[in-house]
Order: structure tokens, then C-alpha cells, then sequence
């Protein structure tokens, strides 16, 4: 054997070497690759490799197959393919992908340089070509995905553009149109063929909306500066020649290179918006039921008018109604009437004023009259007598005929008031003073009258903390036979104590509370709460059982949830209906209050005992007497104080008690003060007696002490 045949390396086939040098090649790469291209983006070695593995395989396949093995032939471009398609996928550029397949060439060739002469030199050129083919192939698929998306891209736009609801119209750099879409050619009124070619300032035609000057274009204005421009209240004189309120914004346009290609102007017919914001301004001033000016829009106009009478000492006067029975007529005819009833009030309210008076609906049943321009001081009340008398003629309805009156309260400026708040503030405390004085009634504001109303407002104020302070209690006071001196019934009482002003006393604190409506309804609901559980303690505690009555306001019969919750309080501390009793004032009961008999009704079909309060004082009527169901008649302490002195009062109390024997109905008498009127109570056959003979109220236990000790 010749010395150099037996010095030459073995051949190594291309095939042989990627098979066994798989892992190698690809350890080698992964690294390379990670430290030049992939550092940033930290994937998984299987993301990194992606399809090169199948790479070389495909690559060993196709070397066994190949002919000619000095050319690469039909080498598989799907595994390049892929790798390609993934690379775009996640980012990579053309480059990056590029110098992939470099450094797969050079991991090759260092582990080849070991080896050198092991692998022929046409196999290098068919491994150099295959990789060569790679690159082509990553080239050619990357190109196809940029135009691919280029083409999504444009088709997106020009979707876009057909489809927005924008005018969008662009020129070249002499600022003739070039491009108008479908919304432009709507908004404008040009037909796109029309348009295209002419100058931009002769298609979109913009006028100054106040002076209907036609203004410069803000388009070439774009092009000019090079720089956007936007347009104020302007309007676009249509193709056929009607001018429409737009927005419109311009500026220069530019390819992705940066090189300057004329101007483009997107702009928006704003005439619905325009009547949208109309009809928002005018409901955000104005009363929706009877289009009346409302409480802000009243508000802004006594400002002016303040202003203008301050200027020229001028007089105004402010007219603060408030319809009387209102309530009523909601709750027995429903809202569907009630809002029938404000509607034909507002339009008698307008034909009693001057055109250059302010009629206003301020909420609910209130409405207010803004007078300015008089000379007459009489004029304001002569106005007022004018509505209340307009007012008190009965109003014809859909179903019904209803009589309503009105309680008006008036301030003038300047002697009630500097300010718009000022002069509505008092108008309405001289309304509830004339409220007070009956229906119907017209009062001027007084500086007493405030002082009222802002104490009013501060007790208000306080008994709200006094709920959650604390500060209420309950005090006791007996109910005792006549003849026997035994205790047949208690009343629970209640009491404020406040911690600057003392004992506030109920008649005080009531009137606040009942006006208030959820107020009253809160204190209620706490004073039977209370009840409950003290008459429960003294029965755990073996005293005597003993009926307790608590006072029950027209606030809380309005609330359908009233008798469950009484029900709910009873069967909570196991208490005998028929050792809780209500106690109603007879104004209460013929108040006709929508619901307020089948509420009784239910409370007394409890077992709950029913008692008319101050009876006398009120509307007496002896068919509510039979109608209702009541066990008790309590007879106003006005007539049991002169029953000694007043022969017409010991005739009523003796009427009084012969009627609710034939009824059926147990008499107690309130405010007896001494044994004579005890004896006379007990010769008459009353049942039972209450007041300051026996005992004040007093506090919980002072009552145990005195009455179970």
C-alpha cells in the first residue's frame, strides 16, 4: 500500500456527519445564538431551535437522494419555511434570521475543522448551497408575509375609510383633491367624480357661523405651514348650496419616509349634536311636566334681576306657592291625575302674570313667581290674591273634577333680601307661615319668622342625633279604674333630653318630625320598639300584666309596611296583642289617608287594641265611630279640667261616655288632677282615668317603684 493511501483519513459522507453531529450542532448553535440575537428574549431551548432539527434531517435525506452530489437538488424548502414563518411570528426581523443560518454555517464548519479531510469538498459545496437555498427561502417568505400584511393593511384602511362616519378628504401638494370617501361625498353633497381634481377650497366651502363670511381653507392653510390646523363654529356650504354646521381639522400628509405628499382634512356634520345639546339645555332648565322654567333656570334669572334692580333701584318681589290637598289627590286619585292637575295649574299661573314675568315649577306642588318692573308696593299681594282666587276654581280633569287651594309666601327686595338664595329662602318660610294660618292664605316674609324657621331647622338638625345618640327615652304614666283604684293601662311617653338645652318637650319636637316624614316614621318605629321590650321585661320580671298604648303619627299609618312591623316587633319579644294598644288622634283618622282603614283594620284583626285620642278635639263623626275598629275613646283633658266649674263640659264628658257605653267602647279620661273629678269621672261610670292625681310620667323605674313594688 503506497505510503499516502495509508495516511489518508477515512471519507466521512455529508449525511454520516449531520446524523452524528445532530446535538452538537445544535447545542453549538443554541448558544451562539442566544449571546447574539436571542439575549432579549430569553425562550425555551425548543422556541429557540424551532424547526432547524428537521432542517437537518431534511438536509441528510437529501444528500442519500441527490444524484449529483456536487449540486444541491429539490432540496426541501418546507422546514426553512417554517422557521421563517415562526421567526415573523415572534418578532424577528429578516436580518436576525439571516445571520440564523450564518451562524449555523460557522457551528458547522468549527466542528468540521477537527475533522479536516474526513468530508470530500463537493459535499461542502452541496452542504454551503443547501444553506444558501435556506436563506433564500426565509427571504422569499418573509417578503410574502410583509406583503401580505401590507395588503391587509391598505384593505383595512380603505374599509375603514368607506365605512367611518367622518369626512376624510386629501390633496396633493397643489391642494387639489386626490381622494374623498363615502361619508365626504354624503356631507358635502359633491359626487366624488366631480370632485376629484378640483382645488380643496372650491369643493369644501366654509363659512363663519356668526358673520356668514367664507373663511380661509384650513386645508391649504395645512399645506402652507405644514402644520395641522383646526376650524372653529364654521359652516360647509353644500353642493347644492345649504350651509351645515361641521367641525374640521387639517394637516399636512405625509408618506411612511417622511416625503411630503400634500394635505388631508376629516371633518363631521354636527347638526344633530347641535339639536341634541339644544334639548339637553333646555331639559337641564326646565321642568319636563309643564315646560316651566325649573329651579336653577329661576335661580339664574333672580340673579340678573338683582343685578339689574340693584343698578337702578328698583323693587322686585319673589310669590312662593305651594298647592294645599296636593297629597290628597295623589294618593286617592293617583299620579297619573296629580300630574294633570300641576299641568293645568302652570297654565293658570301664566294667564294670571305679564309676559315679563317668571313663572316657575320648583318641585312637586311648589311653584314659584319672579314679579320685576312694578311700581305699585300693592302690586306683589294684589298678584297674589289674583292666583289664590284662580286657583281655588275647580280644575276640570280627564276623569275627574278636583277643588285645590294654594298657601303663598312672598319676599321683596331689598328689604328681605340681598341675594338670590336669600329672597327664595324667605319667600318659602313665609309660605309655611301661611300654610299655618289655614288654606288659602297669603303671608309677607318677617325677620320673626326666620328666627322660627332656623330654630325650627336646628331641632330639626339635633333630634336627627338624638335618634343616634341616644338621647330619646320613654317615661310612663298609669291608667287607673275610678271605682277601685287598680292599675288597668300604662302610656308610653316620649322624651328628648338634650344635652345643652335640657328637657325639650314632645310638643316642641313633634312637628318637626312629622314634617319631616321619614323622621317621624324612624322615631315611631323606636318608641314601640321600646315599648315592647319593657312591657316583656315586666312580665319576665312577674309584674302584674298591664296594657301599654303608644301614640301613632299619620306618618307612620301613610307606610303600608307599618302593621307587619308591628306584628314583627311583638312576635320578637313574645308579647300578647292584646296587651299593646295604639292610640290615634281623631285628626289622624279622618285624614283619608289612601289605605289608612284597612291598615287599622289589619293592625286590630292582630289582636292589637285601637284607641281614638283627645277625642272631642277633632272631627268627631259617629260613622267613623261604627265604621272603625276601635275599642277605646280617650276624652281630651280640655274637658275634664272645667267639669266641676263648666256645666257645657260635664255635659260633653257625660255624652261622651253615655255614647261609647251604647258602642261598646271603653272611656278613658285624661287629665284628671284631683278627687273631685276622679268622683265625678266614677259616678258617671268612666272606666278608667289618667293624669297628675296619680302620677306624672315618670322614667321606667320610678313607674316599677311606684305602681308593681
Amino acid at each position: 500500500m503506497p505510503p499516502d493511501q495509508a495516511s489518508a483519513k477515512p471519507r466521512l459522507p455529508l449525511d454520516k456527519f449531520l446524523r452524528q453531529e445532530h446535538e452538537t450542532i445544535l447545542r453549538e448553535w443554541e448558544s451562539l445564538d442566544r449571546q447574539t440575537l436571542a439575549s432579549a428574549r430569553e425562550p425555551s431551548s425548543e422556541e429557540l431551535r424551532n424547526n432547524l432539527p428537521d432542517i437537518l434531517s431534511d438536509l441528510a435525506d437529501q444528500y442519500v437522494r441527490a444524484l449529483d452530489k456536487t449540486r444541491h437538488i429539490d432540496f426541501p424548502q418546507q422546514g426553512p419555511r417554517k422557521h421563517a414563518q415562526h421567526r415573523w411570528e415572534a418578532g424577528f426581523s429578516l436580518e436576525e434570521v439571516v445571520r440564523e443560518y450564518g451562524l449555523l454555517r460557522v457551528t458547522i464548519l468549527q466542528i468540521l475543522s477537527s475533522r479536516t479531510g474526513e468530508l470530500p469538498e463537493g459535499e461542502l459545496v452541496f452542504l454551503n448551497e443547501a444553506l444558501d437555498m435556506a436563506i433564500v427561502e426565509s427571504v422569499t417568505t418573509y417578503v410574502g408575509k410583509a406583503n401580505s400584511q401590507l395588503q391587509s393593511e391598505r384593505e383595512s384602511l380603505q374599509v375603514t375609510l368607506t365605512s367611518i362616519a367622518d369626512g376624510v378628504v386629501s390633496t396633493d401638494t397643489e391642494g387639489r383633491i386626490t381622494f374623498l370617501n363615502p361619508a365626504a361625498e354624503r356631507i358635502s353633497g359633491w359626487p366624488k367624480a366631480e370632485a376629484i381634481g378640483r382645488p380643496v377650497d372650491e369643493v369644501l366651502v366654509t363659512l363663519d357661523e356668526t358673520t356668514r363670511e367664507i373663511r380661509s381653507s384650513t386645508t391649504l392653510r395645512a399645506i402652507d405651514l405644514d402644520e395641522p390646523q383646526q376650524s372653529g363654529n364654521i359652516f360647509l356650504r353644500r353642493y347644492d348650496g345649504e350651509l351645515l354646521p361641521i367641525e374640521k381639522h387639517s394637516a399636512p400628509l405625509r408618506d411612511s419616509r417622511g416625503h411630503f405628499q400634500g394635505g388631508v382634512a376629516t371633518f363631521r356634520d354636527i347638526s344633530e349634536i347641535r339639536l341634541l345639546t339644544a334639548e339637553l339645555s333646555y331639559l337641564a332648565f326646565h321642568d319636563p311636566l309643564t315646560g316651566l322654567p325649573n329651579r336653577a333656570l329661576l335661580f339664574e334669572r333672580l340673579t340678573q334681576e338683582l343685578a339689574y334692580a340693584e343698578r337702578y333701584n328698583n323693587t322686585l318681589a319673589l310669590l312662593y306657592l305651594d298647592l294645599d290637598l296636593f297629597k290628597q289627590v295623589n294618593d286617592e286619585l293617583g299620579h297619573g291625575v296629580g300630574d294633570e292637575l300641576l299641568t293645568q295649574v302652570a297654565e293658570r299661573l301664566l294667564d294670571c302674570v305679564r309676559r315679563t314675568d317668571t313663572v316657575s315649577r320648583l318641585g312637586g306642588d311648589e311653584f314659584a313667581v319672579l314679579l320685576t318692573g312694578f311700581e305699585l308696593q300693592t302690586f306683589p299681594d294684589e298678584l297674589a290674591t289674583k292666583v289664590t282666587k284662580r286657583l281655588s276654581e275647580p280644575f276640570v280633569l280627564t276623569q275627574e273634577t278636583v277643588n285645590v287651594s294654594t298657601s303663598i309666601g312672598i319676599s321683596v327686595f331689598p328689604e328681605d333680601g340681598q341675594d338670590a338664595e336669600s329672597l327664595v329662602k324667605h319667600a318659602h318660610t313665609a309660605m309655611y307661615q301661611a300654610k299655618a294660618r289655614g288654606r288659602g292664605c297669603i303671608q309677607f316674609f318677617a325677620p320673626e319668622m326666620n328666627r322660627r324657621a332656623t330654630e325650627r331647622h336646628e331641632l330639626e338638625k339635633d333630634l336627627r342625633t338624638a335618634i343616634a345618640q341616644d338621647q330619646l327615652s320613654l317615661y310612663f304614666q298609669p291608667q287607673i279604674a275610678p271605682g277601685t283604684g287598680q292599675i288597668i293601662g300604662v302610656e308610653a311617653l316620649l322624651r328628648w333630653h338634650h344635652p345643652q338645652k335640657g328637657l325639650i318637650p314632645p310638643a316642641r319636637f313633634i312637628p318637626v318630625a312629622e314634617d319631616s316624614g321619614h323622621l317621624m316614621v324612624s322615631i315611631g318605629n323606636w318608641v314601640i320598639e321600646k315599648a315592647c321590650a319593657k312591657a316583656r321585661a315586666w312580665l319576665d320580671a312577674g309584674h302584674p300584666a298591664v296594657r301599654i298604648s303608644v301614640n301613632v303619627s299619620i306618618a307612620q299609618l301613610r307606610d303600608e309596611a307599618f302593621p307587619d312591623y308591628v306584628e314583627e316587633r311583638l312576635q320578637h319579644y313574645r308579647l300578647p296583642a292584646g296587651l299593646f294598644q295604639i292610640e290615634l288622634t281623631e285628626s289622624i283618622i279622618m285624614s283619608d289617608i289612601e289605605g289608612a282603614a284597612e291598615r287599622v283594620r289589619k293592625i286590630k284583626n292582630m289582636g292589637i287594641h285601637i284607641a281614638i285620642d283627645d277625642f272631642g278635639t277633632g272631627y268627631s263623626s259617629l260613622s267613623y265611630l261604627k265604621d272603625l275598629p276601635i275599642h277605646e275613646l280617650k276624652i281630651d283633658q280640655s274637658f275634664v279640667h272645667n267639669i266641676l266649674t263648666d256645666l257645657n263640659s260635664a255635659a260633653i264628658v257625660q255624652a261622651i261616655i253615655r255614647m261609647a257605653q251604647s258602642l261598646k267602647l271603653r272611656v278613658i279620661a285624661e287629665g284628671v288632677e284631683n278627687q273631685a273629678t276622679m268622683d265625678f269621672l266614677a259616678e258617671n261610670e268612666c272606666e278608667g282615668v289618667q293624669g297628675y292625681y296619680f302620677s306624672e310620667p315618670i322614667t321606667p323605674a320610678a313607674f316599677e317603684a311606684q305602681f308593681f313594688g
